[in-house]
């Protein structure tokens, strides 16, 4: 493939960084602009006119430094100090070597699907899920709440531990039948639990 070719090209720039016009990319594409710090190569904002899917038509920012933004000094009640929006495609937040931190007066996380396979929050960790509230944790559902381990379930109350329930079933795994009103579905023994499992 031959190389771009592109006669509109202009630059300015002095020791200290450049600003380029219809620039030509290492890779044989095209900037429609680029600004460089011209004392450390991997500081720039690149506007990409050509490229694949991922960077056509698309901007990187890239800082060897700590890149900040800071905003919203005068904006009004709910207006957002900052907004990002992919309009299409994912949100990815990154940080393979620190922590990805969210910080504000109350967190919100609402995932809203068009169908039954969206509309999912998935939290996942190869350690502990530790949710701490100085006050309460309220879980609940319209369907079902499901709470299970392969070793070892705690339920604590301190002071008092109040369990609810229309129909109450307690089995271990040597019980055929140890049920507030008698098993629905015959005895528990281990073999039906291995078939249920």
């Amino acid at each position: 493939m031959a190389d771009p070719v592109n006669p509109y090209r202009i630059k300015y720039g002095q020791r200290d960084g450049e600003i380029k016009f219809g620039h030509l990319t290492y890779d044989r594409q095209i900037d429609a602009c680029l600004i460089r710090n011209f004392m450390n190569w991997k500081h720039y904002i690149e506007l990409c006119r050509t490229g694949d899917e991922s960077r056509k038509d698309g901007t990187i920012i890239r800082a060897p430094g700590s890149c900040q933004i800071k905003a919203g000094d005068n904006v009004g009640k709910g207006i957002p100090g900052v907004f990002v929006e992919a309009v299409s495609g994912d949100l990815i937040l990154r940080a393979p070597s620190g922590k990805v931190r969210i910080e504000g007066l109350d967190i919100e996380l609402n995932a809203i699907g068009a169908t039954n396979e969206t509309g999912n929050i998935n939290l996942s960790a190869n350690e502990k899920v530790i949710l701490n509230a100085g006050q309460m944790v309220d879980i609940s559902a319209i369907v079902a709440i499901k709470i299970a381990s392969d070793k070892t379930v705690d339920v604590i109350g301190k002071t008092v531990l109040n369990l609810y329930g229309g129909m109450i079933d307690a089995a271990d795994a040597a019980a055929t039948s140890k049920t507030s009103k008698g098993s629905k579905s015959g005895p528990w023994d281990n073999e039906v639990r291995e078939k249920v499992q």
